[in-house]
């Protein structure tokens, strides 16, 4: 029964029947008058030259079940801004420009990126309480079909569903194995954890999805009202342990996303590493919030590479076994690269930059909202 097993804390949904993904579209669509689904573009000026923006745009202007988009975009200019209304024209969106001269001056003492893109079209979305349902999507997924996105979000808007947090997973294989922070960084470092301080409800909770560090998710307004978030790298990781304390693990699912499901590739050496070490801070601050032994920081690194090693040797065998190509070399030379990481974010046990949940914000600093909602109309 493996296409269609059942694992884990939460619910897992395979996609069995290509077939119905128009009929499940138009009914999504009918879904959404009563329950009115937002998606939400984290966009990096960057984002604006590659062809993966240009063919999400296409498939999107398809998307009847959708109600409105938010571009919400950094590192751009005037210039950029204009050229992205181009972009996307004529599809229903708003422009959220994060570090426009008005944005900007507001949102200085917090660091740019995904995450400050997220939590600020959260905080519109939130205050203007129009929408039920929203979705995030990537911007850098080439292979992007309009139809996975209605699935992640049919999910949370079917009444006989109700779920009110479903997470996309996908195949990083094309033409060889990719999704390297998953497969030798995230995954190694929870069973670690998992062989050092024995099973833990989060622990267990992260473990049962399939893709944790994928960013297509789909929820209902109310729960992202109350999930604070991590400004860098460690916004995915972040977001599962808060949703983790908010909500009953039987409220969340996981959605498959097709096979070939292709992201911009990163270079190890730059950005990976990068990544691997917000991930690690990330779920340290996490653990400590749960009360687990700080000393696993202090030796955590030794375990980590035994649980990497098996990853490289399965991983190895798994392109064997499909006749794809596979450097083992170079994968062991990634997972020291993750390994010293590791241990830089467990050495200086700093915290990671944590955006206070908009719940949480309406009570300490109630004036900040309408602050940031007036900027953003001022730069629209």
């Amino acid at each position: 029964m493996s296409d269609f097993a059942q694992s884990g804390l939460i619910s897992t949904f395979q996609q069995l029947n290509e077939a119905h993904l128009p009929a499940l579209e138009e009914e999504l669509t009918g879904l959404a008058r009563e329950s009115p689904i937002a998606l939400v573009l984290p966009c990096h000026g960057a984002d604006l030259d590659r062809p993966a923006l240009a063919h999400i745009v296409a498939e999107l202007r398809g998307a009847a079940f959708l109600q409105e988009i938010i571009v919400s975009m950094n590192g751009v200019d005037s210039a950029a801004v204009a050229r992205a209304k181009k972009i996307f024209s004529p599809l229903p969106v708003r422009f959220l420009w994060n570090d426009g001269p008005e944005t900007g001056a507001l949102l200085a003492g917090f660091a740019p990126g995904k995450g400050l893109n997220v939590w600020g079209a959260l905080g519109l979305l939130c205050a203007e309480a129009r929408v039920k349902i929203v979705a995030l999507q990537d911007c850098d997924v080439v292979s992007f079909r309009r139809g996975t996105l209605a699935r992640l979000c049919y999910a949370c808007a079917h009444p006989k569903l109700g779920y009110a947090f479903s997470k996309m997973y996908y195949s990083r294989a094309t033409d060889r194995l990719y999704g390297r922070v998953s497969r030798l960084f995230f995954s190694p470092l929870l069973h670690a954890i998992v062989r050092m301080a024995g099973h833990h409800p989060l622990l267990d909770f992260l473990l049962s999805f399939r893709y944790p560090l994928a960013g297509e998710c789909a929820f209902k307004r109310e729960v992202g009202e109350r999930l604070a978030l991590s400004s860098d790298w460690g916004l995915e990781t972040g977001m599962l342990c808060e949703l983790f304390r908010e909500i009953d693990p039987r409220q969340v699912c996981q959605v498959a996303g097709g096979s070939a499901y292709d992201h911009k590739h990163q270079p190890a050496a730059g950005a990976l590493a990068t990544m691997s070490a917000g991930i690690a801070r990330a779920l340290f601050d996490q653990l400590a919030r749960e009360g687990l032994d700080s000393a696993i920081q202090t030796s955590i690194g030794d375990a980590y590479r035994r649980e990497a090693l098996v990853a490289v040797h399965r991983s190895a065998n798994l392109a064997l076994i499909n006749g794809l190509p596979f450097d083992e070399p170079g994968e062991r030379a990634i997972v020291a690269l993750f390994a010293a990481q590791l241990s830089i974010a467990a050495s200086e046990r700093t915290t990671t930059t944590t955006l206070p949940a908009w719940s949480t914000m309406a009570q300490s600093a109630p004036d900040f909202l309408p602050r940031l909602l007036a900027s953003y109309s001022k730069s629209a």
